[in-house]
């Protein structure tokens, strides 16, 4: 019998068959056999209890202070004064840059100020006393030069004089001696003798007016006539001398007389050389004069408001060079901004620094608290106040810390597509607490101790009324539905009955 059996499981169809006929039975089993006694009716019991409501985020640990510190400017850094985990204060040098340029650059521009303000200094004070004397000095002497350079004029003039009326005397005899006859000749040398006694006269009425009120203005005049009337003798003792040599003049003058009139006459011209010397003189002494006048008039007269407006503005653009400078130098530098601890360091003496580069990081590490995003489904549950219970993955789950909700942010941002806002909250100075750990913050939104409570899904909701279905009959499971008033949804599913029920009542919680 049995080795018939066998043979029947060698069949490779058979063999398939039973393995569908034990699948069958088996689902048969599980359908009607494991739920058979069990009620479609699940339920549950009314009862006090502690009820909580929490919202769950999970964010980091965070600096009061958490600042990325770097250069305002490139270069290469000639020293770092502190090391990771060295505490500073508000307003340290921490770092620098190599500084010769910018040193030398506000030298430079504190020299220019400094001569600005000098200057300025200088113009307020007024000339010093020695220089108002030296100026003095020079129109003095300027005066002196100019009133020499007139008497000289005067004995120039009387010289010319001299040799004017020498030479008219002589043509006046020559007249007399070879041009009686009135002749074409002799009326040339009788028209030119009076051209010579007008100008004898002319500059013998200067020298007079000069010696009636010998001022500046009458020498001037008696010069401007005396050159005038010398160019016309001059002119006259030439054409005289070419009319004796004239047909019928020219061997009867006598050659000591012709030679006569070439004396005379370069004694005209030398006597026009020193009067126009003197006039030319007199010209460049007054320039010297008004010169040496306006250096002292300067000097003593009080500073113009243009002047003071001018020396003022160039201290202020030197000033302004001296503010630029400092503030190229200040970039070589980083100053800690506030107290607190160097957490990171990125960077050593003699690299190069890149001008806005992250080099350090300055936290305070001795005031922490906790950053999270919550999301919108949740933050309007939260206010500032509630209490926090912190874990961190660091420290291990068993490990509590309590804090309040500091802030909340009133701007949102999207992560993932999901509306978040960013929460903070306190956390206590622990040592072993560091900036960056993950925390876990549980934030306690309500809670109410020893109230009567039901598993949330026993509370069904029709026509904006809440009703919990209570059990008549034990045994047949007959319900029926009690409207009730909701509180408090806590953790865990459990919901809040202020009225509708009793403690103790059994209550449906679930119809398969």
């Amino acid at each position: 019998m049995a080795n018939k059996f066998f043979r029947f499981l060698k069949r490779k169809r058979n063999i398939w068959f039973i393995c569908i006929l034990a699948t069958l039975i088996f689902l048969s089993w599980l359908i009607f056999g494991w739920s058979k006694g069990s009620s479609p009716i699940q339920t549950g019991f009314a009862t006090k209890q502690d009820l909580k409501e929490t919202v769950l985020a999970t964010g980091q640990v965070v600096s009061g202070t958490d600042l990325d510190l770097s250069f305002q400017a490139s270069g290469i850094v000639r020293r770092v004064l502190v090391k990771e985990g060295d505490k500073v204060n508000a307003g340290q040098t921490i770092a620098y840059l190599d500084q010769s340029a910018g040193i030398a650059s506000l030298v430079t521009a504190k020299g220019a100020l400094a001569q600005a303000q000098a200057n300025y200094d200088k113009l307020l004070a007024g000339t010093a006393s020695e220089d108002i004397r030296i100026a003095q000095n020079s129109v003095d002497s300027a005066e002196q030069d100019l009133n020499n350079e007139y008497n000289e004029a005067v004995n120039t003039l009387n010289n010319a004089y001299i040799k004017i009326y020498n030479a008219h005397t002589f043509i006046t005899k020559l007249q007399q001696d070879y041009f009686t006859a009135s002749d074409q000749q002799g009326i040339k040398v009788s028209e030119n003798r009076d051209v010579i006694g007008k100008g004898d006269t002319s500059i013998k009425g200067g020298i007079d007016a000069i010696k009636s009120g010998a001022d500046k203005e009458n020498i001037e005049n008696a010069i401007f006539y005396a050159i005038t009337h010398l160019n016309n003798v001059s002119s006259a003792l030439k054409i005289i001398r070419d009319t004796v040599d004239d047909a019928g003049y020219y061997s009867k003058v006598l050659i000591a007389d012709k030679s006569s009139i070439d004396t005379f006459r370069a004694n005209i011209n030398s006597a026009l050389s020193d009067i126009t010397t003197s006039q030319n003189s007199i010209a460049s002494g007054k320039v010297a004069l008004q010169k040496a006048e306006n250096s002292l008039a300067q000097k003593t007269a009080l500073p113009r408001q243009p002047d003071i407006d001018f020396q003022k503005a160039q201290i202020l653009s030197a000033q302004g060079q001296v503010d630029s400078a400092q503030a190229i130098l200040s970039n070589t530098l980083i100053i800690a901004p506030t107290s607190g601890t160097i957490t990171q360091i990125d960077i050593k003496a003699g690299e190069h620094a890149t001008a806005l580069a992250r080099i350090m990081v300055l936290q305070d590490i001795g005031n922490m608290h906790a950053e999270a995003d919550v999301s919108e489904a949740n933050i309007a549950s939260l206010e500032i106040g509630q209490t926090i219970d912190y874990t961190l993955d660091a420290l291990g789950p068993d490990k509590h810390f309590l804090g309040k909700v500091l802030t909340i942010n009133p701007s949102s941002t999207i992560v993932s597509g999901v509306v978040n806002y960013k929460v903070k909250g306190s956390l206590d100075n622990i040592e072993k607490i560091k900036p960056g750990m993950t925390a876990n913050m549980t934030i306690l939104v309500a809670k109410k101790d020893n109230v009567l409570a039901v598993p949330s899904t026993s509370v069904i909701n029709k026509n904006d009324k809440n009703y919990v279905r209570v059990i008549e009959d034990k045994k047949k499971k007959n319900f029926r539905e009690i409207e009730v008033q909701t509180g408090l949804r806590g953790d865990g599913g459990l919901v809040e009955i202020i009225s509708g029920l009793n403690e103790g009542q059994e209550i449906v919680t679930y119809i398969k």
